[in-house]
C-alpha cells in the first residue's frame, strides 16, 4: 500500500487522484490489519497515522475503540477518508499537512507510519524532517512504528525497456475495465527507484497515466538512520505476523522508541 504523498510528484499516476480508485487498488489484508490493532492494544492511544491515505487502517481502529488522527497531504484521499469515516460512524481528525513538518500541539502513545509510505520519503532531508515531526509528538513512553518492504536485486535490475503490469481495477464510476502497466528504472546513486505508468481503458488506447518515484531503503541502512535520528528499536520484525527479521524476511516492521542519550 502506498500514500497520499506521492500527489507531490511533479506528474501524479491516476491511482492517487481518486480515493475510491485508490481503494479498489488497495485492499486491506486482514492479517496484515490484525497487526496494527495488536499495536494500538499493546501501546493505547491517542495514536497518530501518517500518510493515512483514506483511512483503510485508521477507520477499523477507530471502530475497534481507539481514538485516532490521521495526516496527509492529498486531498482526494483526505476527502476520502472524511466520507468512509463519517459513513462508519467514527469520529477522526483528519489533518492536511506536509508529513515532513507538522505541528499537531499533542503527544500520542502510538505513531505509525504504514505500507511503505516511508519510500515517499525520497531524500535524507525528507525523512529526517519527518523523524523530527514524529519525535516532537511522540509520548515520552510512546512508540513509533514502522513498515515497508526490502529492496530486491531483482526488483532494481529491470530497465525501463521492460514493461509489467501494475495493477487492475473496475473504475467505480464507469464500470471499466482499467489496466495500469509500468516501465520502471533505478538509480543507485540516489537509491531512487522511477516509475512511469501507463493506462489502458477496456480495449481502447495506451496512454502515459504520470510518475511513481520510491527511494529504496535498506535494512541496515534504516537502522542507522533511525539511529542517528533519536530512535532505538525495540522490535524489528520480517512480517505482520510478528516473525523476526531475517535475511530471507521481504518485509521489514519496526517498533520504535526513544533512544536514551
Amino acid at each position: 500500500m502506498i500514500n497520499g504523498q506521492a500527489s507531490e510528484a511533479s506528474v501524479v499516476s491516476s491511482i492517487y487522484r481518486s480515493g475510491q480508485t485508490y481503494d479498489h487498488l488497495w485492499a486491506i489484508d486482514p492479517d496484515y490489519l490484525a497487526y496494527w490493532s495488536t499495536l494500538a492494544e499493546r501501546y493505547g492511544d491517542p495514536i497518530l497515522e501518517i500518510m493515512c491515505g483514506t483511512g483503510a487502517i485508521a477507520i477499523p481502529l477507530a471502530q475497534q475503540g481507539h481514538e485516532l488522527t490521521g495526516v496527509d497531504v492529498a486531498a482526494p484521499m483526505l476527502a476520502e477518508a472524511q466520507r468512509k469515516s463519517a459513513a462508519a460512524g467514527v469520529s477522526i481528525e483528519w489533518v492536511a499537512s506536509d508529513v515532513r513538518d507538522f505541528a499537531l500541539g499533542r503527544h500520542f502513545r502510538l505513531i505509525y507510519l504504514p505500507g511503505n509510505s516511508i519510500c515517499h520519503l525520497l531524500t535524507r532531508a525528507d525523512l529526517e524532517g519527518c523523524l523530527r515531526s514524529v519525535m516532537r509528538h511522540l509520548h515520552p513512553e510512546g512508540r513509533f512504528a514502522v513498515s515497508l518492504f526490502v529492496p530486491s536485486l531483482s526488483l532494481l535490475l529491470k530497465t525501463s525497456a521492460e514493461e509489467e503490469e501494475f495493477a487492475t481495477y473496475t473504475d467505480p464510476n464507469t464500470h471499466a475495465q482499467v489496466t495500469i502497466t509500468n516501465r520502471s528504472w533505478y538509480d543507485a546513486a540516489t537509491q531512487i527507484r522511477h516509475n512511469t505508468l501507463y493506462k489502458r481503458v477496456d480495449n481502447g488506447p495506451v496512454e502515459a497515466d504520470g510518475e511513481l518515484t520510491m527511494r529504496m531503503y535498506f535494512p541496515q541502512e534504516l537502522d542507522a538512520l533511525f539511529w542517528y535520528n533519536g530512535f532505538a528499536i525495540e522490535h524489528k520484525y520480517g512480517g505482520h505476523d510478528f516473525s523476526p527479521f531475517s535475511a530471507e524476511s521481504a518485509m521489514q516492521f519496526y517498533v520504535l522508541k526513544r533512544r536514551n542519550p
